[in-house]
């Protein structure tokens, strides 16, 4: 795949397809031909990964979107150092958790969609218990 091609990776997580929700992703290619994905919301680019030998964080971003009236929240991140998907949870207010299955994808990539769903945070604990916690920001801020 040349760096101006992009293909649209269609998945699935327990019964609602990507597609289905206001996220999509894409691989490309980042410099030195490493592979990179693409996250967007309703077509606007909300983040970039490019592979990397360097141990990056577990938990990369995670938004909030909406479409057709269903809530989701998309999160995602680098696989641990042993190619294992982490355990991910979105919670509300602290109180209220949702445990979401990661997908992964090539490119040492993972992604989880839990919809519909409602979250302010979202936690990915590794394997080997590392643990990264993010606020679930709004699909379209920076």
């Amino acid at each position: 795949m040349s760096g101006s091609e992009l293909s649209a990776l269609d998945l699935e997580f327990r019964g609602l397809r990507l597609l289905d929700s206001p996220w999509s992703v894409h691989f490309a290619r980042g410099t030195r031909g490493r592979r990179a994905l693409e996250v967007y919301n309703n077509g606007l680019l909300v983040d970039v990964m490019v592979e990397s030998a360097l141990a990056p964080r577990l938990l990369r971003g995670a938004r909030r979107g909406e479409r057709d009236g269903t809530r989701s929240v998309l999160a995602w991140g680098y696989l641990s150092p042993d190619g294992e998907a982490p355990q991910v949870r979105f919670t509300r207010g602290g109180r209220q958790a949702t445990e979401v299955e990661a997908v992964t994808t090539a490119g040492r990539f993972w992604l989880a969609l839990g919809a519909p769903c409602v979250a302010d945070r979202v936690s990915a604990t590794a394997p080997d218990g590392t643990r990264d916690v993010l606020r679930v920001r709004a699909g379209w801020s920076r």
